[in-house]
């Protein structure tokens, strides 16, 4: 028996509730294309075609309902997961809250797709979300819902899916941004959320330099979509780009590590959040359902945990149904990669995904190599390059190089934060050359980075203050306090937190896709960060920051908060 415990009033997600009724990327094929052709054929006339990458919103919900009773399952709307029952590691079922009130849902086997991993949470799973390391997050829309209208896609905010606060400062400004229209769709159109912390933690590296898995469930399929910017150190060094990459999806991130009888899918699986940009494409999360599905109809019909399955037999069924390539079932784990590989890839691969991928996945073995070849090579572009990787890497090798490469530059085209249809750096070349030289450890990153924050004007673009923030917690100095803390005085980067809803409807830009808001806001709080890992100057810092602490929007709140409750002085280098 299976219940479908589903909070919106219908099925289907973002992919109907949530207006979204196209797909960008994907790899379109398997259960995707059944559903395709299901929902095309549900009545007379269909608006879209099977093979358009359109649909009906009303006939997809109606699809994915009559699919459910017609299989035997039962469906119960606008029912919300409040509590997992767990016995030891094992996960036994849901606290369930419905319209008629509150029941215990008994489970042999639980797949939690609600995208938040709140059911694993829940359970006590180790999840991963924003906090002091980084505020990088996808930026995220709730769209108008237009009566006739399928796809009205959005960006505008950022919305913590776990903050209730955030989600109501979230509907309350969208309904003034959108008062015009009917009304509002349903959901929170969030392309990044609370992940949990899985077997395995699939890493951009993993697809960029070609590794396969033994456990393949799902071969996603996109283009580097990030809607924001990226925090991998291989994409410091190049950029990502539209080029489409192929991503093979280890049943292993599915499983929350350390519980038993519970699978995730979406957004809530255990990838690095620069992979999420491959892996999250509809089409593909589409198909990763199925395979989730048929995981745990495997253990329940068998009375055997998930990790106990057949996986060459669900392979096997994910092949006959399209889901899968064959060859996939022959793969084994291609890592890590012989000598001769990464050595190659230290001498011809230093401009390309590939090489670079190789070189970051193998730190270990592959710095000996760059070191040699920095201090040894003629070549002027290639001394600057290996001298940028290993900086990135944590390495001093080429810090001379760094350091007169940026005292013969001023600061470059920044990037100012963009959400949709970013693509490329999220850092200029001289932003990335700074974070290089400041993670060397060498204390000419302080020259560096008082001659550059000395210049740096209050409308300059975002990714210089981001450069300088990371460069500051690398390298933290005194001596660099008293200038940002003036910087971040200045009218047009002051006094943008928002505390509450009067705030945060004061500000309400009628684009679907601004980002003007969140340029000011990143500005402010990464310019707080950098003074505060410096010692602070005043206070100041720590004055903004609090601000922060108590904005509405959860992301801010979060990072805000793992801020203050860190102690700069204690951070690895601190100069006093």
């Amino acid at each position: 028996r299976t219940i479908i415990a589903e909070y919106q009033p219908g099925l289907g997600g973002i992919g109907t509730e949530g207006r979204i009724a196209s797909y960008y990327h994907g790899n379109r094929c398997g259960f995707t294309t059944e559903i395709d052709k299901g929902v095309h054929a549900v009545g007379p006339d269909p608006e879209f075609e099977p093979g358009a990458g359109r649909w009906n919103t009303e006939w997809k919900k109606q699809y994915f309902m009559a699919e459910a009773v017609r299989s035997g399952a039962a469906v119960w709307l606008q029912t919300l997961s409040v509590a997992a029952a767990v016995d030891g590691n094992r996960v036994s079922g849901v606290l369930a809250m419905t319209p008629w009130g509150f029941g215990l849902l008994e489970a042999g086997v639980v797949v939690d797709s609600s995208g938040s991993v709140d059911v694993a949470a829940a359970a006590g799973a180790a999840t991963v979300t924003v906090s002091r390391a980084h505020s990088a997050v996808q930026g995220a829309g709730l769209p108008p819902f237009i009566p006739g209208k399928h796809y009205t896609n959005t960006d505008h905010t950022f919305i913590d899916d776990n903050d209730v606060m955030d989600v109501t400062r979230a509907f309350v400004v969208a309904r003034e941004k959108f008062k015009d229209q009917f009304d509002l769709a349903q959901i929170a159109d969030t392309r990044e959320r609370r992940q949990v912390a899985g077997d395995l933690c699939l890493d951009p590296l993993d697809f960029l330099a070609g590794r396969t898995f033994p456990d393949t469930v799902v071969t996603a399929q996109s283009n580097f979509d990030s809607h924001g910017f990226t925090i991998h150190p291989l994409f410091m060094a190049k950029p990502p780009d539209q080029a489409s990459i192929r991503a093979h999806v280890p049943f292993r991130i599915l499983l929350p590590a350390g519980l038993e009888n519970i699978i995730v899918t979406g957004l809530g699986v255990s990838a690095h959040r620069d992979a999420l940009p491959v892996i999250r494409m509809l089409a593909d999360v589409q198909n990763q359902g199925y395979a989730a599905g048929r995981a745990a109809a495997m253990a329940a019909r068998a009375g055997v945990t998930l990790r106990s399955i057949n996986i060459k037999e669900l392979q096997k069924h994910l092949v006959d149904v399209g889901i899968l390539a064959p060859d996939v079932i022959t793969h084994v784990d291609s890592f890590p990669l012989p000598d001769e590989t990464i050595a190659r890839a230290a001498r011809e691969g230093m401009d390309g995904y590939l090489g670079l991928a190789i070189l970051f996945a193998h730190v270990g073995r592959s710095r000996p190599l760059l070191q040699q070849a920095c201090r040894t090579t003629p070549d002027a572009h290639l001394r600057l390059r290996y001298a940028h990787v290993l900086g990135l890497m944590g390495d001093a090798t080429g810090a001379d190089t760094l350091f007169n490469e940026l005292q013969q530059r001023q600061w470059d085209k920044g990037w100012p934060y963009t959400a949709m249809g970013q693509f490329g750096f999220s850092l200029s070349e001289v932003d990335s050359l700074l974070v290089a030289l400041a993670r060397t450890r060498d204390r000419r990153t302080v020259s560096a980075l008082q001659a550059k924050i000395g210049v740096l004007k209050p409308e300059a673009e975002f990714s210089h203050f981001r450069s300088v923030t990371l460069a500051c917690e690398a390298c933290p100095a005194r001596e660099l306090a008293p200038v940002l803390a003036r910087l971040l005085e200045d009218p047009a980067i002051a006094g943008n937190s928002k505390p509450d809803l009067a705030a945060a409807l004061r500000s309400v830009p009628p684009s679907g896709t601004d980002t003007s808001e969140r340029n000011r806001e990143l500005k402010e709080l990464h310019l707080a960060r950098g003074l505060y890992a410096c010692g602070d100057h005043e206070g100041k810092g720590r004055r903004v920051l609090e601000a922060y602490s108590r904005d509405l929007h959860g992301l801010y709140a979060r990072h805000a908060r793992a801020i203050l409750e860190s102690n700069p002085a204690q951070l690895r280098g601190f100069t006093g």
